[in-house]
Formats: structure tokens, C-alpha cells, sequence
């Protein structure tokens, strides 16, 4: 009977130690996982499809977004995320949403979107294209699908054949006039992305070997890189004024294939240690910040940048400033949004953020 009692006991404490640890693990999945959660809440449109902004807007001019537009942009973002936490169910919804609404049978891919799926304009867009051919190839070779792969080559064959300048891919093409922009923003040469893709043979490999060329061979001033490139001038162009989103987009591109950008870091690190923060946007001839504001987006692509050319310390610093920009307030219906004024936030102060998160943790 002893025996019996204390057998009893014993596994009374295994069931409330398990009970307990299962109620810690699950508080960290729901802390971990907070933005994901909000993305879902607020952003999620009743085709499934997310949309850009939480509050509705009126389109004014069909070259911008507003409310709840949807863009391939968001989509490649949103595949890489699904990648990154290897959720294989998560991408099959993506990929479904790309058939049903963005990706015609020819293999040319609208920008945007309106709520309901329909399409205003008659562009793409050359750095959201290549992210999902990109992921829609990883992802055939992580899961085995080669449906994926088809796809991805579909996207890739459309690029090569229209946009494509003077040998370079350019940002955008033009359907309805069948014309294909003169510049590429340097921001869209991604540059693991065009190699992979140019390798794969779907994607005309000597268009991408001569853009990844633009920006491995990039001019530096006063630490900050050009904005674009002009493929009929073959001339590089500088903004006065820097955007960081771009900024760090460039360097983070260039660090995916081992470049870290010295003049580009040594700025960031300067910032960091002197200020505290990064500003959205800065002055290129005095290198002084010209707006008040922070981005969670910057700081969620300059972690990831700095994680990949392994200054982990400074990404931690970058990580710990872009989680105050996060609602931490369990009782908040915005709870694991970042950047929420006036009740609304962008999709892409969230979801950069959100990979951010993701590759913190599997550090």
C-alpha cells in the first residue's frame, strides 16, 4: 500500500510539473509569435490575402498604396517568414493566394491589388518578382513540391523577357505599353536571389550576372550607397536625401553573398554609439539625420544584416531599439504591433520586424 501511495504521488508531481511547463511553453509561443498574431487580427482581408495598411484609404494615385491594398511585395515577405519557421502549411496558403489573385498564366505578376483581388494597375515589380521566384525555389527544394519550381520558373522566364534594359533588369515593366523602366533601384538587386535564380537557367542568366554587377561594383559616398542605377546612361544616381530603408536593403543584399560593407557599418555602429538610434532619413553630404522619426523596418533589416556579416552585439543593440517600437501590453488590442499611431500601422513596419524575431530566435 506504501508503494502504491507513494507511485501515486510521484506521478501527481510529474502531471503538475508537465502541466506547468506546458503553460510556460505556450506563453512563450503566444510572446513569441504576438506579431504574427497582430498581422493576423488586423491585417488579414476576407480573401486571405494581407493588406497594407489596418485603416482603409482611398486610392488616389494608382503609383501608391493605401489601406487595404494587398502587394507582392507583402507576399514574398510573407513566403520568407514561412520559410524561416518551416511551415510548410503556411506557404501552401501563400501559394494559393498567388494563383488565385496576383500571378496571371503567362507568368506576369501584378504589384498590387486591390481588397477584393482585382487589379488597377498593369505593372510588376522586379524586387518583389525575384524574392518569391527565389522562395518559391528554396522551397521546392526544402519540401520536395515541384509545383513550386514550376512556378518559380513561370515568374522567371516573364522577367527575363520583359525586364530587362540593355542587358540589366530594371524595376519595372509595363504591360499595357510594353515598356520597361531605364533604372533599377539599387535596393532590388538582390543578389543572392538573381544567382540562385540565374543558376536554375530559368532566369537569363547573363541579364543577372551583369545586374548583380551593379551593385557588387557600387561607389561609395560619404558611407551611403547610390539609389539607382541607369542602365541606358549606365550612370549610378544619388538621393541628397537617404532613405535607410533602402540603405540597409543594399547592405543587407551585399552581406547575403559576404560583403559587410565597411564605410556602410561604420556609420550604423557611429549612430548607435553616439545617438542611440538610426533616423529614418539622412542628409548624404553631412551625413546628419533630417527627420525625427525611426523605422521598426530599418531596424529590423539592419538586424538582419548584421546578424548575417556576424556583429551580433550591434544587432542586438539595433533588436533591443526595435522591440520598443512593439505593444508588449497583453490588455492592448494591438498587442505585438509595432508602430501603431492613430490606430493604424503599415504591413512592412510589422513584417520585417517579424522575420527580425524569427532569426534573433534561431540564433
Amino acid at each position: 500500500m506504501k508503494y502504491l501511495n507513494t507511485v501515486v504521488i510521484v506521478l501527481i508531481v510529474v502531471i503538475l510539473g508537465w502541466f506547468f511547463m506546458r503553460d510556460e511553453e505556450e506563453l512563450d509561443i503566444e510572446t513569441k509569435y504576438s506579431t504574427e498574431d497582430f498581422i493576423y487580427k488586423w491585417f488579414k482581408n476576407d480573401n486571405g490575402t494581407l493588406a497594407t495598411y489596418i485603416q482603409d484609404g482611398e486610392t488616389l494615385d494608382e503609383d501608391l498604396v493605401s489601406g487595404r491594398e494587398t502587394l507582392t511585395e507583402t507576399m514574398g515577405l510573407w513566403m520568407l517568414y514561412a520559410l524561416e519557421k518551416e511551415d510548410q502549411d503556411l506557404f501552401e496558403i501563400i501559394y494559393g493566394q498567388l494563383n488565385d489573385y496576383f500571378l496571371d498564366k503567362d507568368g506576369f505578376l501584378y504589384w498590387k491589388l486591390e481588397e477584393d483581388g482585382k487589379a488597377r494597375v498593369s505593372t510588376n515589380a522586379l524586387i518583389d518578382d525575384i524574392r518569391i521566384a527565389e522562395a518559391l525555389l528554396n522551397a521546392a527544394d526544402k519540401w520536395n513540391e515541384d509545383k513550386y519550381r514550376s512556378t518559380s520558373g513561370l515568374i522567371s522566364e516573364y522577367l527575363s523577357q520583359h525586364n530587362v534594359k540593355n542587358g540589366i533588369f530594371t524595376d519595372y515593366y509595363e504591360r499595357n505599353d510594353d515598356y520597361a523602366s531605364e533604372s533599377v533601384t539599387l535596393s532590388y538587386v538582390d543578389l543572392e536571389g538573381l544567382q540562385l535564380l540565374g543558376e536554375s537557367d530559368t532566369l537569363d542568366s547573363a541579364a543577372a550576372e551583369k545586374t548583380m554587377e551593379v551593385l557588387e561594383d557600387v561607389p561609395i559616398d560619404n558611407g551611403f550607397f547610390p539609389k539607382s542605377y541607369n542602365a541606358e546612361s549606365e550612370e549610378y544616381q544619388f538621393d541628397d536625401e537617404l532613405n535607410m530603408v533602402d540603405q540597409a536593403i543594399v547592405a543587407y543584399h551585399l552581406s547575403r553573398t559576404g560583403q559587410s560593407s565597411e564605410e556602410f557599418l561604420d556609420f550604423i555602429s557611429r549612430e548607435m554609439s553616439e545617438r542611440g538610434i538610426v533616423h529614418g532619413m539622412y542628409d548624404r553630404v553631412s551625413g546628419e539625420p533630417i527627420v525625427e522619426y525611426e523605422s521598426p523596418a530599418v531596424y529590423g533589416i539592419l538586424t538582419l544584416y548584421l546578424l548575417e556579416i556576424g556583429e551580433e552585439n550591434l544587432a542586438e543593440d539595433v533588436f533591443n531599439r526595435m522591440i520598443e517600437f512593439r505593444v508588449d501590453d497583453t490588455d492592448s488590442e494591438y498587442y505585438g504591433g509595432y508602430s501603431i499611431t492613430d490606430d493604424d500601422t503599415h504591413i512592412f513596419d510589422n513584417i520585417i520586424p517579424l522575420l527580425a524575431e524569427q532569426r534573433m530566435d534561431q540564433r
